[in-house]
């Protein structure tokens, strides 16, 4: 069994909480055996779609349990390179992408998403990722 760690995707935590029965087995498999981590970002994301305060605090409380990877001085530092250098390549991508990203890989882990996005991102920075 692989011991790859996943940064989880905002756009596969929706498809989760939705309960799409194939993410929910793979996330909950990644869960349980300690290999899915979070970002600040991913949370400001998946909690802005909360319906109400119960969902919220509820979503809040699952993803603070997942080991957090900080956004640290590195994360920004890069986060500005990659930027610069995908809007020159003439990607034009939502800066909260970028961050996630860079950080996935800066921890070296791979992305667990469904985010074209990331595809050309992966690309442009050499990002591990799996579109599910």
């Amino acid at each position: 069994m692989s011991s790859e760690t996943f940064l989880v995707d905002t756009t596969v935590w929706v498809l989760y909480f939705k309960g799409e029965r194939s993410v929910e087995e793979m996330v909950r498999s990644l869960i349980l055996e300690d290999r899915a981590v979070t970002t600040e970002i991913v949370i400001l994301e998946t909690l802005r779609g909360a319906r109400s305060q119960r969902e919220y605090d509820q979503l809040y409380r699952d993803l603070k349990a997942l080991p957090l990877l900080p956004m640290d001085q590195a994360v920004w530092e890069e986060s500005y390179k990659a930027g610069f250098r995908l809007k020159k390549a003439g990607l034009n991508v939502p800066m909260a992408d970028v961050l996630i990203a860079v950080t996935a890989k800066r921890y070296d882990c791979a992305l667990l998403h469904r985010d074209r996005h990331f595809s050309l991102i992966g690309d442009a920075i050499g990002l591990r990722e799996v579109l599910i």
